[in-house]
């Protein structure tokens, strides 16, 4: 029998979360979903936006729909995962940002196995220009790639710095009272240090970030829940299956995408 807590026995690979050597299966799932329902996309919309006075403009937490959307989203999670005979999470990750933070955290309550989660800045918000300009011009309000029509250049400096300086730690998403699942210490296994709004992250680097992370995080004979942003979870559908995004569909508020995978006798993914 394995001594790592995530996966069952089969044959021997190394468990990413304990770097330990188990023995277990060459398939594994993922339950990946969209966070819920954005605090900034709600004020914006009643005509009061949140993001100028906002201390950290690009981290929006949720609505209190949105928690509860979490909640449902993990009551889902559970019912698809029960009907098509797969293990339940043994395992979650959070993109650093709050409201996915806090949606992980809401689905998790339906899961009581898993007991906390960790930070992959490989599931983060795209890092390109429509991003930067959502938050970092004088009229930005949290519309993807800033106001219609404006042509401002950013005035918060933190635009100008590394991306990895807006990404939430364990330590301030532990301080907020809406992430009721510990957050642990993980060292993620990509990274977005490189991408400023001088030299921004390209459509063909955020696929293939993705990719990578999902790769690095799959456990065999497990199930690893992850919690991501629209653009990043489309993306990531878009990667791993070869199909357009229309296939599916948007991805709204705690859209949900199920993917089993396999790994070759080669480690092909």
């Amino acid at each position: 029998k394995s001594l790592c807590p995530h996966t069952p026995a089969l044959s021997p690979v190394l468990c990413p979360l304990c770097e330990v050597f188990i023995t277990m299966a060459t398939t594994g799932t993922f339950a990946i979903l969209r966070h819920g329902e954005r605090l900034d996309y709600v004020m914006r919309e009643a005509g009061t936006p949140w993001t100028p006075t906002a201390e950290r403009p690009f981290d929006t937490p949720l609505t209190e729909t949105g928690r509860e959307q979490g909640r449902l989203a993990g009551v889902r999670i559970k019912e698809l995962l029960e009907e098509k005979q797969l293990p339940l999470p043994t395992a979650a990750f959070t993109s650093p940002m709050l409201r996915c933070a806090e949606t992980l955290s809401a689905v998790l309550t339906n899961f009581p196995a898993v007991t906390d989660m960790r930070i992959e800045h490989g599931l983060t918000e795209s890092c390109n220009l429509d991003w930067y300009r959502s938050w970092a011009l004088p009229s930005s309000d949290s519309t993807w790639g800033g106001p219609r029509g404006v042509k401002e250049e950013p005035t918060d400096p933190r635009a100008f710095t590394s991306a990895t300086e807006m990404l939430g730690t364990p330590e301030l998403l532990n301080s907020k009272e809406t992430v009721t699942t510990p957050v642990s210490p993980w060292t993620s296994t990509q990274s977005v240090s490189q991408y400023t709004y001088a030299n921004p992250e390209t459509r063909a680097a955020q696929f293939s970030r993705l990719r990578a992370a999902a790769e690095s995080l799959a456990v065999p004979g497990a199930t690893v829940v992850c919690c991501s942003h629209g653009g990043p979870c489309t993306h990531l559908f878009e990667e791993l299956t070869g199909q357009d995004w229309t296939v599916a569909g948007e991805c709204g508020f705690t859209a949900i995408s199920l993917y089993k995978w396999t790994r070759g006798e080669g480690g092909e993914f």
